[in-house]
């Protein structure tokens, strides 16, 4: 019975050959229209965070008024001494942070850029390139460039002096870390070149003056043991350090940002409002042709009514037959929207990736768009009778 259902749809849908390419195409239209707006949100969200991700640290310390890691509060770097003397912690570090204005040679682009400052003898980043240039990084004014930097910084090898504030500084090496919508490329270096860069200069949305080190952006805790009650020592820092600093996990920090972009910036409504679009798109082009289809196999139908079968069999037909045409054009979809987010990686350096998560939510939406078209196309066939249908042929 269910192989004699599943010939059915199957012929129903593909005996139109221009027809089915047709419904073919819309949901491949939708699927991909899909991918882009929920792989672009997930691109800003997750580039947004990269940075800590990147870092080798188990707690985050930082100012209890920097809700989001791009806010330049700062704090007082005797709190990574008071942190030190916990039980449980291993290390501590600070990690600096500001943007800054890049000139290329010759001085023609000026461009804003984040630059990283942490003292070399901590283990900071967990990003393979970098402990090779911790020597060279010693000397003055010598800063290490991101490779996924946006291709408008111009020339980022090894060997080229920029301006960073007014400052001559020689690019060294270079790492992968990739943009976001905060800033388009990134710097590392010394806290003691950071300084030198910084020093006396205007940093953030509030003109702070960077006069020393003792500013800190970040904290970086490392724990001795991951065995260690780390939700425990998180409370007693939190309940023992002044109030103008806060301590959370990593993970915490990372879903802090996340949250504050994906709720209180455009970025959740926008992607999220294309993503509904593109559902219903390919809910009324599918509904257009399922109708269409159902319209013009009307006596057949009447003929499978007249024999006997029920209107929930013509029904499961139809959802069957909607079901098909959603697995057949989730996979084109997919494949097309690999491609794409390849491409939109490669041109805008955010971490354009398709995961296993985006790829079932898609597929449950394209099977739930097309089956609800399919029920509402079905509808032209509640109450059908025989006799009608041929009278209205004859």
């Amino acid at each position: 019975m269910l192989l004699f259902k599943f010939s059915l749809a199957w012929i129903n849908l593909v005996h139109n050959r221009q027809r089915f390419i047709t419904a073919l195409g819309a949901v491949v239209f939708a699927v991909v229209l899909m991918f882009i707006q929920l792989g672009f949100r997930n691109a800003m969200l997750q580039s947004s965070v990269e940075f800590i991700n990147r870092l080798d640290a188990d707690l985050i310390l930082t100012s209890r008024h920097r809700y989001v890691s791009f806010y330049d509060y700062t704090f007082k770097k005797n709190r990574l001494y008071q942190v030190q003397g916990f039980d449980g912690v291993q290390a501590v570090s600070p990690l600096y942070l500001a943007i800054g204005i890049w000139k290329n040679q010759g001085g023609v682009r000026q461009r804003p850029i984040r630059i990283f400052g942490y003292n070399l003898k901590s283990q900071t980043f967990s990003i393979p390139d970098i402990p090779n240039y911790i020597n060279a990084l010693q000397f003055p004014d010598t800063v290490i460039a991101d490779k996924k930097s946006r291709q408008d910084f111009g020339d980022i090898t090894p060997g080229v002096e920029v301006e960073l504030l007014d400052r001559k500084v020689k690019i060294i090496g270079n790492f992968q870390l990739g943009t976001d919508f905060v800033a388009d490329g990134n710097l590392i270096t010394s806290d003691q070149n950071f300084l030198r860069i910084f020093h006396g200069h205007p940093y953030g949305d509030f003109g702070n003056i960077r006069t020393s080190l003792d500013d800190v952006d970040f904290g970086l805790i490392k724990i001795k043991s991951h065995d260690f009650n780390v939700k425990n020592l998180v409370e007693i820092l939190n309940k023992s350090l002044p109030p103008d600093v806060v301590v959370m996990t990593k993970k915490e920090f990372i879903e802090q940002d996340i949250k504050y972009f994906d709720k209180s910036t455009p970025i959740g409504f926008m992607f999220g409002l294309g993503t509904v679009i593109g559902f219903f798109v390919g809910i009324i082009v599918v509904y257009n042709i399922i109708y269409t289809d159902i319209n013009n196999n009307l006596p057949q139908y009447g003929t499978l009514r007249a024999i006997g079968y029920s209107n929930s069999y013509l029904f499961a037909i139809i959802v069957l037959q909607s079901a098909i045409l959603a697995i057949i054009g989730f996979f084109p979809g997919l494949f097309a929207s690999i491609l794409i987010y390849q491409v939109m990686a490669k041109s805008t350096g955010l971490l354009v990736e398709m995961s296993l998560g985006v790829a079932s939510l898609v597929a449950i939406l394209t099977i739930f768009m097309c089956i609800l078209a399919g029920l509402i196309g079905a509808k032209k066939i509640q109450g059908l009778d025989p006799a009608e249908v041929y009278e209205q042929k004859t």
